[in-house]
């Protein structure tokens, strides 16, 4: 047995056994690790701090530094939610989500056919995949498989696919074209994010007043007749979270490419303006840029 291997089964036993800790004492433990994120020095705040600028260039001094910890906050909760997503038992899960808009993903499977569950990477967006999947079993509607690009250490996704199994029946890579539409059709709804830097088939559309490369995979799934059903998470306490479902987005077969990618940006920004200290503003969604504007984390 390797050296590697080794060090991750360990590290996955001790997050394991952290996950199993009461609720309340893993939230309190994400927000320490988020103050000690955002007083300590490093590329993450750095460059959630370059965004945060770039989408709220409104803000005073003093509110741009509020937001910032915040955000460097939420982010410590998300990881400690992430931690629960994986491996909390299911009892944890009783009566800590406000489930709204459930008719409009009733109504989408109401034919047989499953449906693309888009969303956004807000801290909260494993939890929610976790808690709406519980939500599905209880009300005998099928659950939701996951799109997802594969961990860098093989060693560790091994680990993280047992435990999404758990509660998703279906991975499937983010690449995997046809996977995605053997689940649809096959009547499950599939988990999908795109709002993360792309480097191919994308273009750039606007994203806080600023351009960002944005993938048209979701426009041409659902010129497939694919249906896209918005869904968002948000923490809205201390032990508390909100999934609210949206309409279908029937309209995105009738519009060009770049009006659909406007579309779906712009909803992306209504709802993270909700609160905007739970978005995942430690990546670099900026990152390709047009001609002649730079690279913002250089």
């Amino acid at each position: 047995m390797s050296y590697n291997k080794l060090k991750t089964d360990f590290q996955v036993f001790l997050a394991r056994m952290l996950a199993r800790l009461p609720l309340p004492f893993l939230m309190g433990l994400g927000r320490l690790v988020g103050r000690l994120v955002y007083f300590l020095p490093n590329s993450r705040k750095r460059i959630a701090q370059i965004n945060l600028e770039l989408c709220f260039p409104s803000l005073g001094v003093s509110e741009a530094s509020t937001l910032l910890k915040k955000t460097m906050i939420s982010t410590g909760q998300g990881l400690t939610e992430l931690l629960t997503s994986f491996w909390a038992k299911d009892s944890v899960l009783e009566g800590v989500f406000e489930i709204r808009g459930e008719k409009n993903l009733q109504q989408a499977l109401e034919d047989g056919r499953g449906c693309l569950m888009l969303s956004c990477h807000t801290t909260s967006l494993e939890w929610g995949v976790r808690g709406l999947n519980q939500w599905a079993v209880k009300n005998n509607l099928p659950t939701g498989h996951i799109l997802a690009r594969q961990h860098n250490n093989k060693l560790l996704e091994a680990h993280l696919e047992q435990a999404r199994l758990s509660y998703a029946d279906k991975l499937i890579d983010k690449k995997n074209l046809r996977g995605l539409l053997s689940s649809i059709k096959s009547g499950h709804p599939v988990f999908y994010a795109p709002d993360q830097n792309f480097s191919y088939q994308a273009q750039f559309a606007d994203f806080f007043g600023r351009p960002a490369a944005t993938t048209t995979g979701t426009q041409k799934l659902a010129q497939k007749g694919v249906k896209v059903v918005p869904w968002f998470c948000f923490r809205t306490g201390p032990c508390k979270w909100r999934i609210e479902i949206l309409p279908e987005m029937k309209e995105l077969v009738s519009v060009s490419n770049k009006e659909a990618s406007n579309q779906i940006n712009q909803l992306f920004e209504q709802q993270i303006k909700q609160f905007p200290e739970q978005y995942l503003w430690v990546h670099r969604r900026f990152k390709n840029q047009p001609n002649g504007i730079e690279n913002p984390y250089k």
